[in-house]
């Protein structure tokens, strides 16, 4: 089946909006790697229903009135990667977890740099918040999104009062390092201090 695509503007750079069929395949980044999500051939569809009520949760997300995506998900991947892609889903809106915790989550406590692996290769951007998992001292570590991306977006789920506003907080937290960085640690990382977010994530696993 072809992929469908729709570019939008955001407040982190151009995104790219990817479907399979009637569900959402893939958020990509402006400047993603080439073989980071290896996706099939692609056409543009602007209309396309869930694309575009993509791009409006989206909007209500940067906007500061949207905490959880309601959206139906495709991943591809191997079982390893989507049992760390579904992790990701059930971390709450503004907090963050470690790799460690991840992996304990998953069942697989030695496995702590192939979640920070599959961490990198998760295909859905944003929606599944792979920018809530941190190094567990508190560090960033990488991010394909740009660390500054990554900056803004936790300081924006921390109660930032407008996205300019964390934009201005990441530019001087968190000056771009590129997005390749190894992970360091794995004791677990202190929680935020926002109570979860009594959303939910609707999702649906592909082969």
């Amino acid at each position: 089946m072809t992929y469908a695509y729709k570019l939008i503007d955001s407040p982190v750079g151009q995104l790219k909006l990817v479907a399979k069929g009637e569900c959402l395949a893939a958020i990509l980044w402006e400047h993603d790697k080439p073989d980071r999500v290896r996706l099939g051939e692609m056409s543009e569809a602007n209309e396309l229903a869930v694309l575009v009520e993509t791009a409006r949760q989206l909007h209500e997300y940067f906007a500061g009135t949207r905490q959880a995506f309601d959206l139906p998900l495709d991943f591809h991947g191997t079982e390893f990667q989507k049992q760390v892609w579904r992790a990701l889903l059930t971390i709450p809106f503004g907090q963050t977890r470690s790799y460690s915790e991840i992996a304990q989550q998953i069942g697989n406590v030695n496995a702590v740099r192939a979640v920070g692996a599959a961490n990198g290769r998760n295909p859905i951007s944003i929606v599944a918040p792979c920018h809530r998992v941190i190094g567990a001292s508190g560090e960033l570590t990488g991010f394909a999104g740009g660390l500054a991306n990554k900056m803004l977006l936790l300081s924006l789920e921390a109660g930032q009062t407008s996205l300019e506003a964390a934009a201005d907080h990441a530019q001087r937290r968190a000056p771009e390092r590129g997005a390749a960085q190894a992970v360091k640690d794995d004791a677990p990382a202190k929680p935020a201090h926002r109570q979860p977010s009594r959303g939910t994530q609707g999702s649906l696993f592909g082969s």
